[in-house]
């Protein structure tokens, strides 16, 4: 129970914005558990706000630590809703709040986001059932299920979106 209470603690304070850094516990399979060190961001100023590095990717954070959507991300949002894309996640999955992060706080809020957790806001569990969605994030586009973590260029690329790209955040 604890550790499922730390998890949802870790998502949350993704989901909003904030960061945790330091040892997270894992289930790597059914007998055995190991620990993932999360890597040290490097704060750095920047013309928009700060941003943080890690490794060999970027976010860039507004004055208040929420990131930014610039008009590329929002086109791409608003693109991906008029074509019908659908993206699958759950509250609790890191990779799904990464993807969030990606389109920046307003993007995320615009996304044709589908929840899937049973114990989720708006869930629609039974959906995502239906539609056999076994891994998060899921995005279905044109028809076709893309499971996993995209860029936003790969989006842009699958939807068939033809607007700006200079896009704020990459992997």
């Amino acid at each position: 129970m604890l550790r499922k209470l730390q998890l949802v603690q870790a998502a949350m304070a993704i989901s909003i914005g904030t960061l945790t850094v330091g040892t997270v516990p894992v289930r790597s399979n059914p007998l055995s558990t190991q620990s993932l060190q999360s890597p040290s961001p490097q704060l750095i100023a920047g013309e928009t706000g700060k941003i943080r590095r890690y490794g060999k990717g970027q976010i860039v954070l507004d004055a208040d630590g929420e990131t930014v959507s610039g008009a590329s991300e929002i086109a791409l949002v608003d693109h991906l809703v008029k074509s019908g894309a659908k993206f699958y996640g759950a509250y609790w999955c890191s990779h799904c709040n990464k993807q969030k992060s990606m389109f920046g706080a307003v993007g995320a809020a615009k996304l044709p986001y589908i929840e899937c957790a049973k114990d989720g806001e708006n869930s629609q569990r039974q959906l995502c059932k239906d539609l056999q969605i076994r891994m998060f994030p899921t995005w279905i586009i044109n028809g076709k299920l893309f499971p996993g973590t995209r860029e936003l260029k790969d989006l842009a690329t699958l939807s068939g979106y033809q607007g700006p790209m200079n896009f704020k955040y990459r992997k």
